[in-house]
């Protein structure tokens, strides 16, 4: 944590979080917020939601294309990677059944991979029915939560925007670090950015923007992309947590002459419990 303490000094100026109650720190909060994401998915593995999901893809050569998916959304603890990952099981495309849901499921949760990164297994995975021509495996509502534990928080550099009325906290981000939290297919590096909303007092995190711009030179020619996810997540009484309630997401990329842009909205909805923990090992 010694590099992100010197960071957050430089930028831990005080804001007061209510009349009457003592000043706050952005190092205060930042470490209250990954102490929240580090008891999150402990008690939302045991949580399962309905997402249902629309997307939307165009490109230079194509019509616009549309896709439905209704999925279970849980979390699952991946080993490789000593934390929590957000995994879609889909259940309905288009309002057709997927016919290997059952054995997909078993082969994910329980399958033995040998050295296979059962993190990267999970991501693909949730992702195989993403629409459009732009890759990726990290659309998922937690992503931009679960960047946050505390073990990551060396990796970016924050800076407090501003404090909302109700006292909540618009807190930018740049990851500084590398490699990079997210990779091209090659490894090149990912860079991301973003805003987080957060309650100061508790570290809750109520609201996520993930921006990345990725630049593969390897291709030839050269691809240029820009990515934008956005989650707010509601307080669910049932469950007794801040969870998501909706995830709208912005890809684009450009290659020379062509280009590819998808979009995408889901809900989640439906929450209920499972009776156990679900673990990858």
């Amino acid at each position: 944590m010694r590099g992100v303490l010197g960071v957050l000094t430089a930028l831990a100026f005080a804001i007061p979080l209510r009349a009457n109650q003592p000043q706050v720190s952005l190092k205060d909060v930042m470490r209250r917020v990954g102490a929240y994401v580090d008891s999150y998915g402990d008690r939302a593995s045991i949580v399962v939601s309905t997402e249902r999901y629309g997307q939307h893809s165009t490109s230079s050569s194509n019509a616009l294309r549309t896709l439905t998916l209704v999925s279970d959304f849980a979390l699952v603890y991946a080993d490789a990677i000593h934390g929590w990952l957000g995994f879609r099981d889909v259940i309905e495309v288009d309002g057709r059944g997927i016919a290997d849901r059952e054995d997909r499921l078993a082969r994910v949760l329980m399958g033995s991979e040998g050295r296979f990164d059962e993190a990267r297994r999970l991501s693909d995975e949730s992702a195989r029915f993403n629409l459009g021509n732009i890759q990726r495996n990290f659309n998922v509502p937690t992503t931009g939560l679960f960047f946050f534990a505390s073990e990551n928080l060396d990796r970016f550099k924050f800076a407090a925007r501003r404090v909302a009325d109700d006292g909540t906290w618009e807190i930018s981000f740049r990851e500084t670090s590398k490699p990079t939290l997210i990779r091209t297919p090659d490894g090149e590096p990912v860079t991301t950015t973003g805003t987080i909303w957060v309650r100061p007092e508790e570290g809750v995190v109520l609201r996520t923007i993930l921006e990345v711009e990725v630049l593969m030179r390897r291709l030839n020619p050269p691809q240029h992309g820009r990515g934008r996810i956005e989650v707010r997540y509601r307080l669910v009484d049932s469950v007794g947590m801040w969870l998501p309630v909706s995830m709208d997401e912005t890809f684009q990329a450009t290659r020379k002459d062509s280009w590819d842009k998808e979009t995408g909205h889901a809900d989640y909805s439906d929450y209920r419990t499972f009776q156990t923990k679900v673990r990858i090992k």
